[in-house]
C-alpha cells in the first residue's frame, strides 16, 4: 500500500481521486494548498505526489521546487493533475523535471496507470 499526497485546493476533485486510489488499496492525504502541502510532504514522507498546478497560495512549479529542494522529498514522484492547458502542463514536468501529468478532467484508469507506473518505478 502506498501512501498518496494529493495537494488541490476544489473538494470535488479530491473525492473523485481519493475513492479511485483507496479502492486500489493505497491511502490518500490531502492537503488544500500550496503550505500545506509541503508541511504534510515532510511530516508524511509519501510515496508518490499528486499536484494542482492551480493553487490559492502559490503556483505549482513554485511548490515542486521548494518538494524538489528538500532532501527526503527529491525522489518522490510528482505528477501533476491540472485543468491547465495540455502544453503548459507538458512544459512544466519537463521544465521541473516532474514524473507525469494529466489534464482534467482525465480518465480514473488513465490515473491509476500513471500512479501504479510511477510507483513502479521508484521500487526500481
Amino acid at each position: 500500500m502506498a501512501k498518496i499526497l494529493y495537494i488541490e485546493d476544489i473538494k470535488d476533485n479530491i473525492t473523485l481521486v481519493q475513492k479511485v486510489i483507496t479502492a486500489h488499496g493505497h491511502e490518500l492525504l490531502w492537503a488544500n494548498n500550496a503550505e500545506k502541502g509541503l508541511d504534510m510532504a515532510i511530516s508524511t514522507q509519501p510515496d508518490l505526489i499528486l499536484l494542482d498546478l492551480g493553487l490559492p497560495d502559490s503556483d505549482g512549479q513554485t511548490l515542486s521546487v521548494w518538494l524538489r529542494s528538500e532532501p527526503t522529498l527529491e525522489s518522490v514522484p510528482i505528477i501533476v493533475l491540472t485543468a491547465w492547458p495540455e502544453e503548459v502542463a507538458r512544459h512544466t514536468v519537463e521544465a521541473y523535471e516532474l514524473d507525469g501529468f494529466l489534464c482534467k478532467p482525465f480518465s480514473l484508469t488513465e490515473l491509476m496507470q500513471l500512479i501504479d507506473a510511477a510507483l513502479n518505478a521508484k521500487s526500481l
